[in-house]
């Protein structure tokens, strides 16, 4: 059998994007991969059960260790326990690899295996003046750039990330070649409200419209602008009108909120913050539009997750958005700004034969986006990565 060494000390306590997408591989790969053993890296506090697949006794091990992947012990320590574990191949579910294990243009003997799943900090102006990333951009690049030139097979999530990834890190054709896109997968849970949503509210039912917006507050994600598009909907709608931002709480962009005060529309604008999964999957249910402005996106989870759910979309034409929506979707051009999307907000919620248009495509279009999809197709990776 050969031995892989899978990273999964990305998996936190509280979920993450890149520890959902490292759990659900985790889970499905040792099933679709009979003749391989598996370690996983955890971390010391790691619960290992929320990512061992229970039906894989006898082939996966844990091993914990005292330091995370970001930390230079990382490079220092990892190469000899991926040696001392007889690792043929090490899975990494993120750009971070022990850089000196492997050599560029792939082929060392133990292969790798990585993902980026975006290039936002080198695509986006300002994504987010005050995190690390844009603090410490040439060091993010280099990072990139050396996991790009040194892994054998590199994952992506998008065809458009796939194209900004060789672009933005300048790839010769070689290295270029050797990344693939396997979209995201989406929890099962989302569609399982989607048979009990009601039909769309006809645009003479005077009953309040919720829009629902999902994720971070940076200030690529345009949620400010989305205040604006809700405050300026919400004077001509004919029915009360409330947005719900769900998302964990950045005091260090405030903008979003000191708009709301600004433009009066405080008391109709909930900042929900984190919330656990089963709430989050509940405000899908009890939403009437997903509003998604982000001026760009690797993926845009919440595009397929709301689609998933029975919930229709508005969503920018930032980046991956688009590719995810398909058909499924109503796009809006980021150039029009928010009267483009205060006009959008109005149309959709004012045509109930569009919005079940919308919750009937994005139900088939959800349905691409499986993890057991994924899985599979990474599965497929390790045959090439490891010949």
């Amino acid at each position: 059998m050969k031995q892989a060494v899978f990273d999964a000390r990305w998996i936190l306590p509280t979920p993450s994007g890149i520890g959902v997408y490292a759990r659900e591989l985790a889970l499905r790969l040792p099933a679709l991969l009979p003749d391989w053993r598996f370690a996983f890296l955890a971390r010391p506090d790691a619960d290992a059960a929320s990512f061992v697949p229970p039906d894989a006794a006898g082939r996966v091990a844990v091993e914990r260790l005292p330091f995370g992947p970001l930390s230079p012990k990382n490079q220092l320590l990892l190469p000899g326990v991926l040696r001392r574990l007889g690792a043929d191949l090490f899975h990494a579910p993120n750009f971070m690899i022990p850089f000196r294990a492997f050599r560029c243009g792939g082929g060392a003997r133990v292969r790798c295996l990585a993902t980026i799943h975006d290039v936002i900090p080198l695509v986006v102006p300002d994504y987010a003046p005050a995190s690390r990333t844009a603090r410490l951009r040439p060091l993010f690049r280099w990072c990139l750039r050396e996991a790009a030139r040194r892994a054998d097979v590199l994952l992506t999530v998008s065809e458009t990330s796939r194209r900004d990834i060789a672009s933005a890190l300048r790839l010769g054709p070689a290295d270029a070649a050797r990344i693939r896109s396997v979209p995201n997968g989406v929890d099962p849970a989302f569609a399982a409200v989607a048979d009990g949503r009601p039909p769309p509210r006809e645009p003479r039912d005077p009953a309040p419209r919720t829009l629902l917006y999902v994720g971070r507050s940076d200030p690529y994600k345009n949620v400010p602008l989305l205040v604006e598009a809700f405050a300026a909907a919400r004077a001509r709608a004919p029915w009360p009108l409330r947005l719900v931002v769900a998302g964990a709480r950045d005091p260090r962009y405030p903008e979003a909120a000191a708009r709301a005060r600004a433009l009066g529309v405080a008391d109709a604008v909930e900042f929900a913050g984190s919330l656990p999964f089963a709430e989050l999957v509940g405000r899908y249910r009890s939403a009437d539009l997903l509003v998604h402005p982000s001026r760009y996106e690797g993926f845009g989870l919440q595009i397929a997750e709301a689609m998933a759910a029975g919930l229709p979309v508005l969503c920018s034409d930032g980046g991956a958005a688009p590719e995810v929506a398909g058909d499924a979707a109503r796009v809006v051009p980021l150039a029009g700004g928010a009267p483009a999307f205060a006009e959008a907000i109005l149309a959709l919620l004012s045509d109930s034969a569009e919005l079940s248009r919308l919750r009937r495509a994005g139900l088939r279009r959800a349905a691409l986006f499986s993890w057991d999809r994924a899985a599979r197709e990474i599965a497929a990776a390790y045959a090439s990565a490891n010949p």
